[in-house]
Protein backbone atom coordinates (compact mmCIF):
# COMPACT_ATOMS: atom_id res chain seq x y z
CA UNK A 1 0.00 0.00 0.00
CA UNK A 2 1.02 3.56 -0.51
CA UNK A 3 1.31 4.54 3.02
CA UNK A 4 3.82 1.73 3.80
CA UNK A 5 1.70 -0.59 5.88
CA UNK A 6 0.03 -3.40 5.39
CA UNK A 7 -3.51 -3.87 6.17
CA UNK A 8 -6.28 -7.15 6.15
CA UNK A 9 -9.29 -6.15 4.60
CA UNK A 10 -12.30 -6.93 6.85
CA UNK A 11 -15.67 -5.17 5.29
CA UNK A 12 -17.98 -3.86 8.23
CA UNK A 13 -21.50 -3.89 6.25
CA UNK A 14 -22.96 -0.86 7.83
CA UNK A 15 -26.05 2.14 6.52
CA UNK A 16 -24.45 4.95 6.07
CA UNK A 17 -26.76 7.95 6.86
CA UNK A 18 -26.86 11.21 4.45
CA UNK A 19 -28.96 13.45 6.19
CA UNK A 20 -26.67 15.61 8.48
CA UNK A 21 -25.58 19.34 7.72
CA UNK A 22 -22.62 19.14 8.11
CA UNK A 23 -20.68 17.21 5.48
CA UNK A 24 -17.13 16.50 7.13
CA UNK A 25 -19.48 15.46 10.29
CA UNK A 26 -21.19 13.10 7.71
CA UNK A 27 -17.95 11.33 6.93
CA UNK A 28 -16.72 11.36 10.34
CA UNK A 29 -19.62 9.82 11.79
CA UNK A 30 -19.94 7.20 8.46
CA UNK A 31 -16.24 6.21 9.51
CA UNK A 32 -16.71 5.83 12.65
CA UNK A 33 -19.74 3.29 12.10
CA UNK A 34 -18.17 1.29 10.06
CA UNK A 35 -15.23 0.76 12.79
CA UNK A 36 -17.64 -0.12 15.43
CA UNK A 37 -19.86 -2.72 13.55
CA UNK A 38 -16.14 -4.47 12.75
CA UNK A 39 -15.40 -7.59 14.43
CA UNK A 40 -12.47 -6.49 15.62
CA UNK A 41 -13.46 -3.53 17.41
CA UNK A 42 -11.85 -3.33 21.16
CA UNK A 43 -9.76 -5.77 19.75
CA UNK A 44 -6.28 -4.05 21.58
CA UNK A 45 -4.39 -6.17 19.36
CA UNK A 46 -5.94 -4.53 16.25
CA UNK A 47 -6.04 -0.67 14.80
CA UNK A 48 -8.86 -0.42 12.83
CA UNK A 49 -9.39 2.05 10.08
CA UNK A 50 -12.59 3.38 8.44
CA UNK A 51 -13.27 5.26 5.96
CA UNK A 52 -16.04 7.21 4.23
CA UNK A 53 -15.71 9.45 1.15
CA UNK A 54 -18.48 11.90 0.47
CA UNK A 55 -19.42 14.73 -2.39
CA UNK A 56 -20.71 18.22 -0.97
CA UNK A 57 -21.79 20.79 -3.34
CA UNK A 58 -23.88 23.83 -2.32
CA UNK A 59 -26.06 22.10 0.24
CA UNK A 60 -26.08 18.00 -1.73
CA UNK A 61 -24.30 15.53 -0.41
CA UNK A 62 -23.52 12.62 -2.86
CA UNK A 63 -22.90 9.25 -1.91
CA UNK A 64 -22.76 6.14 -4.28
CA UNK A 65 -25.23 6.55 -7.27
CA UNK A 66 -27.46 3.76 -7.02
CA UNK A 67 -28.21 3.43 -11.45
CA UNK A 68 -26.77 4.97 -14.58
CA UNK A 69 -29.76 7.75 -14.11
CA UNK A 70 -28.39 8.89 -10.23
CA UNK A 71 -24.73 8.55 -11.73
CA UNK A 72 -25.83 11.03 -14.69
CA UNK A 73 -27.91 13.56 -12.22
CA UNK A 74 -24.76 13.45 -10.13
CA UNK A 75 -22.01 14.40 -12.93
CA UNK A 76 -24.74 16.53 -14.63
CA UNK A 77 -24.69 18.76 -11.26
CA UNK A 78 -21.23 18.70 -10.64
CA UNK A 79 -20.37 19.96 -14.80
CA UNK A 80 -18.22 23.07 -14.81
CA UNK A 81 -18.43 23.70 -11.13
CA UNK A 82 -16.37 22.75 -7.84
CA UNK A 83 -17.40 20.26 -5.59
CA UNK A 84 -15.76 19.31 -1.99
CA UNK A 85 -14.36 15.56 -1.70
CA UNK A 86 -14.55 14.95 1.68
CA UNK A 87 -13.24 10.97 3.38
CA UNK A 88 -13.92 11.36 7.06
CA UNK A 89 -11.24 8.33 8.74
CA UNK A 90 -11.65 6.83 11.87
CA UNK A 91 -8.88 4.53 14.04
CA UNK A 92 -9.26 2.36 16.77
CA UNK A 93 -6.93 0.61 18.50
CA UNK A 94 -5.10 0.00 21.90
CA UNK A 95 -4.71 3.11 24.08
CA UNK A 96 -1.50 3.82 25.60
CA UNK A 97 -2.81 4.70 28.67
CA UNK A 98 -4.67 2.42 29.66
CA UNK A 99 -3.97 -1.97 29.45
CA UNK A 100 -7.84 -2.61 28.71
CA UNK A 101 -9.03 0.30 26.91
CA UNK A 102 -9.16 0.79 23.53
CA UNK A 103 -9.28 4.74 22.19
CA UNK A 104 -11.41 6.03 19.06
CA UNK A 105 -9.43 8.58 17.07
CA UNK A 106 -11.81 10.14 14.25
CA UNK A 107 -10.40 13.16 11.38
CA UNK A 108 -11.12 14.53 7.79
CA UNK A 109 -9.77 15.53 5.46
CA UNK A 110 -11.42 18.05 2.44
CA UNK A 111 -9.99 18.88 -1.36
CA UNK A 112 -11.27 20.98 -3.69
CA UNK A 113 -12.25 19.38 -7.39
CA UNK A 114 -13.43 21.78 -10.55
CA UNK A 115 -14.97 19.54 -12.93
CA UNK A 116 -15.06 20.16 -16.67
CA UNK A 117 -18.06 21.48 -18.33
CA UNK A 118 -19.33 18.00 -19.44
CA UNK A 119 -19.88 17.52 -23.46
CA UNK A 120 -22.87 15.32 -23.88
CA UNK A 121 -19.93 13.21 -26.00
CA UNK A 122 -18.02 12.86 -22.93
CA UNK A 123 -20.75 12.31 -20.10
CA UNK A 124 -21.71 9.32 -22.15
CA UNK A 125 -18.20 8.00 -22.73
CA UNK A 126 -18.04 7.96 -18.73
CA UNK A 127 -21.57 6.32 -18.37
CA UNK A 128 -21.16 3.76 -20.92
CA UNK A 129 -17.99 2.86 -18.95
CA UNK A 130 -19.34 1.78 -15.64
CA UNK A 131 -16.29 3.25 -13.54
CA UNK A 132 -18.68 5.53 -12.04
CA UNK A 133 -20.59 2.44 -10.01
CA UNK A 134 -19.82 2.28 -6.40
CA UNK A 135 -18.08 5.94 -6.76
CA UNK A 136 -18.92 8.80 -4.58
CA UNK A 137 -20.08 11.45 -7.06
CA UNK A 138 -19.96 8.76 -9.31
CA UNK A 139 -16.69 9.36 -10.94
CA UNK A 140 -12.65 7.93 -9.98
CA UNK A 141 -10.11 10.33 -10.72
CA UNK A 142 -7.76 7.99 -10.92
CA UNK A 143 -9.52 6.66 -13.74
CA UNK A 144 -11.01 7.34 -16.89
CA UNK A 145 -12.74 10.40 -14.46
CA UNK A 146 -9.75 12.32 -14.57
CA UNK A 147 -11.07 13.04 -18.10
CA UNK A 148 -13.84 15.32 -16.14
CA UNK A 149 -11.63 17.07 -13.56
CA UNK A 150 -10.30 20.66 -14.68
CA UNK A 151 -8.22 21.31 -11.70
CA UNK A 152 -8.02 19.75 -7.79
CA UNK A 153 -6.53 21.64 -5.13
CA UNK A 154 -5.80 19.21 -2.20
CA UNK A 155 -5.05 15.86 -1.62
CA UNK A 156 -5.47 13.73 -4.32
CA UNK A 157 -5.12 10.48 -2.26
CA UNK A 158 -8.16 11.91 -0.43
CA UNK A 159 -10.46 12.28 -3.72
CA UNK A 160 -9.36 8.75 -4.62
CA UNK A 161 -10.79 7.90 -1.28
CA UNK A 162 -8.37 7.71 1.27
CA UNK A 163 -5.94 10.86 2.66
CA UNK A 164 -2.61 8.82 2.81
CA UNK A 165 -0.53 11.39 4.64
CA UNK A 166 -3.80 12.42 6.83
CA UNK A 167 -3.54 8.47 7.62
CA UNK A 168 0.02 8.43 8.26
CA UNK A 169 -0.05 11.76 10.93
CA UNK A 170 -3.18 10.27 12.98
CA UNK A 171 -1.20 7.05 13.08
CA UNK A 172 1.78 8.54 13.93
CA UNK A 173 0.26 10.82 16.53
CA UNK A 174 -2.19 7.95 18.46
CA UNK A 175 -0.85 4.74 17.44
CA UNK A 176 3.24 4.95 17.06
CA UNK A 177 3.46 2.39 20.31
CA UNK A 178 1.89 0.05 18.22
CA UNK A 179 2.45 0.15 14.29
CA UNK A 180 5.84 0.14 12.94
CA UNK A 181 6.27 3.47 10.89
CA UNK A 182 6.91 2.91 7.22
Amino acid sequence: MAAGYSFDVAPAHVTEIWSDRDPVKLAIHNAEKKVRASDFFGNREKVLIGADTIIAFDDQVFGKPVGIESARRMLTTLSGRTHQVITGICLSGPDPDSEDECTLVSSAAVSQVKFRVLSPALLKEYLDSSEWKGKAGAYAIQGLGAKLVYKLTGDYENVVGLPITLLKDVIAQNFSHCILQP
